[in-house]
């Protein structure tokens, strides 16, 4: 009996971008380890690695920072089509924004695409447009929390970083260093993880001969899944649940003993600890240990109740048996929990974290683009003679 599709382990094809050993634990950029990456190079650096190929000069760094800089800011038509108070100046239709955050960011994609021309995407000119939809693609998102908060939408300030412009759009207040740091990091972790689903899908939306928006949507989408990105949310509203770290054990064997999954904790390629936890760890601790959680965080202990729901994850059978691990999900959760992220968010704002990454394959895509057209075994009926309507009893 058939139980889906599965293709796990399967070369669909090949890329110079993430290189992916689960059995080792180990992940790498473009021939550079993560662990390094992470340590000493900003967003800004990997985004032009995984562009380009190569780590940047102090020049080049330079120059994708003002290009960043100038694509940031909305236009005035797009900030008036994301204001649901603009609708009766301008006569353009309002988004809503009383939904979650992955369906309204995906709607306003949609939406702005259709401010300017959207032509199927070319490998020569596919890196500029992608660079702008990268650069804008978080203040589209900060503006929407803010709107539907009414609050007034922040101007990215040129002389920040992604990361602190993301924080500062959110927010309205410039961010604290350590605040900033965490985001940086958090954002070159996310950066690019081979061929996962979400990436995947913006390769076979690029096969069609489509265009960028078209393409990030639906990478957007498949990434807001439980299975995929959208466990992040859940794994925070599990420590929401939790409410304590005193209560972690007992929550947990009651989630057992309902058969109910732990949201974080597993992941289909790593066969050990994912390699991002331990930084997503470390960035956690030090918010909770120097700057403490941004006054609109969900929990002002999400740090302590991950921590304790780790360690009875490595004590009890039922994990250890199956070797189930925390996954990047984990502690980003209470990583962006703590930056004041809402919680419809943070999915998000993995997407943001995931631009370069997407541009980069639906480049690889482009270089040599053919449809991805699968096929399934057909293990239906043999072939049947057609009855007539009147015929059938």
């Amino acid at each position: 009996m058939t139980t889906g599709l599965s293709i796990d382990g399967i070369i669909l094809g090949q890329t110079r971008l993430g290189a992916v050993d689960g059995a080792a634990g180990q992940l790498s950029f473009c021939g550079y380890d993560l662990h390094d990456l992470v340590a000493y190079a900003c967003w800004e650096e990997v985004a032009y690695l995984l562009w380009y190929g190569d780590l940047p000069t102090p020049r080049q760094l330079d120059d994708l920072r003002e290009r960043l800089a100038a694509a940031r800011d909305l236009t005035d038509a797009e900030l008036a089509l994301l204001r649901a108070s603009a609708v009766a100046q301008t006569g353009m239709a309002a988004l809503p924004f009383g939904g979650h955050a992955m369906d309204a960011l995906c709607a306003a994609i949609l939406a702005l695409a259709q401010l300017q021309p959207s032509p199927p995407m070319r490998a020569d000119t596919i890196l500029d447009a992608g660079l702008h939809l990268t650069a804008k693609l978080p203040t589209i998102l900060t503006t929407i929390v803010r709107l539907r908060e009414s609050k007034e939408p922040v101007t990215p300030d040129p002389r920040l970083d992604h990361a602190s412009n993301f924080l500062l759009t959110l927010h309205g207040t410039p961010p604290d260093e350590a605040a900033a740091r965490a985001l940086n990091a958090y954002l070159v972790l996310m950066a690019e993880n081979g061929l996962n689903i979400s990436t995947f899908v913006a390769r076979v939306v690029t096969s069609t001969q489509n265009d960028l928006y078209t393409a990030i949507t639906a990478a957007i989408s498949t990434l807001k899944g439980l299975a995929h990105g959208g466990a992040n949310e859940y794994a925070m509203r599990t420590f929401l649940a939790i409410g304590s770290p005193e209560r972690a054990a007992d929550y947990i064997a009651e989630l057992l003993a309902r058969r109910e999954r732990l949201m974080g904790v597993g992941h289909r390629v790593f066969e050990v600890e994912d390699p991002r936890v331990r930084h997503m760890r470390r960035l956690s601790a030090q918010l909770a240990e120097h700057s403490g959680a941004h006054p609109s965080a969900q929990s002002g202990c999400s740090h302590a109740i991950a921590v304790a729901v780790e360690k009875v994850i490595q004590e009890h059978p039922f994990f250890r048996q199956r070797k189930l691990y925390p996954n990047v999900e984990f502690y980003s959760a209470s990583l962006l929990d703590q930056l004041g992220l809402p919680l419809d968010c943070f999915t998000a704002v993995f997407a943001c974290a995931r631009m370069p990454g997407w541009v980069a394959h639906i480049r690889e895509q482009l270089a040599d683009n053919r449809l991805v057209r699968p096929e399934a075994a057909y293990i239906g009926p043999a072939r049947r003679q057609f009855v007539p309507l009147e015929q059938r009893h």
